[in-house]
């Protein structure tokens, strides 16, 4: 609730500094965490299964646990998950929420992340309530790759499965998010830990 009195204070001084011309500089911003997480290692080995429906495999069975608790040690509020609905992302996210001790049916799937490009994401972001002060999308390459690459300072290296990408927007509204006003911040591998 204190969030959202903030929100609307300051939208109140806006408005005010606004109507009466007063010049009241009132660029007033906040620290928003954005992770943009890969799904965890899939499975080739079900012939006949759409990509879609692909099960994570034994090493991403075995990766996302570890990963989930890097990434609560991570996050310094509580934290909104969006997923495609791909089996191997969502099963991916579902682990993470366990870890962040999240019921399953709070994550958002957005199909968008699926089959759309980078764009999409950072459409999804743009969506995001303004209440919510970090924001966890779980997708697929290559467009996580993509979307590293088009911050302000791009990420331009690989990025394996069941990585955490750690990003910055130091912005009041969700809807005014950009590229140029993404940080890429770190990441997070598997293999590095």
């Amino acid at each position: 609730y204190l969030v959202v009195f903030s929100l609307i204070r300051l939208r109140l001084m806006f408005f005010i500094n606004k109507t009466l011309n007063l010049g009241i500089n009132l660029d007033i911003k906040m620290k928003r965490q954005i992770f943009i997480i890969r799904h965890a290692k899939s499975s080739w080995n079900h012939a006949g299964l759409k990509d879609f429906d692909r099960p994570l495999n034994d090493r991403g069975l075995k990766d996302a646990p570890v990963m989930a608790k890097v990434f609560k040690g991570l996050i310094k509020d509580q934290v909104k998950l969006i997923s495609s609905p791909a089996n191997r992302a969502i099963t991916t996210a579902e682990v993470f929420a366990a870890a962040l001790q999240q019921k399953p049916e709070d994550i958002r799937k957005e199909e968008i992340l699926y089959y759309g490009d980078e764009t999409v994401y950072l459409d999804c972001l743009t969506s995001v309530d303004n209440n919510d002060l970090s924001v966890a999308l779980f997708g697929h390459n290559p467009k996580v790759e993509y979307f590293a690459a088009r911050v302000s300072n791009p990420y331009l290296g690989e990025v394996p499965t069941c990585a955490i990408m750690a990003f910055e927007y130091d912005g009041l509204l969700w809807n005014e998010l950009s590229w140029n006003k993404l940080i890429y911040l770190n990441h997070y591998f598997p293999k590095e830990l």
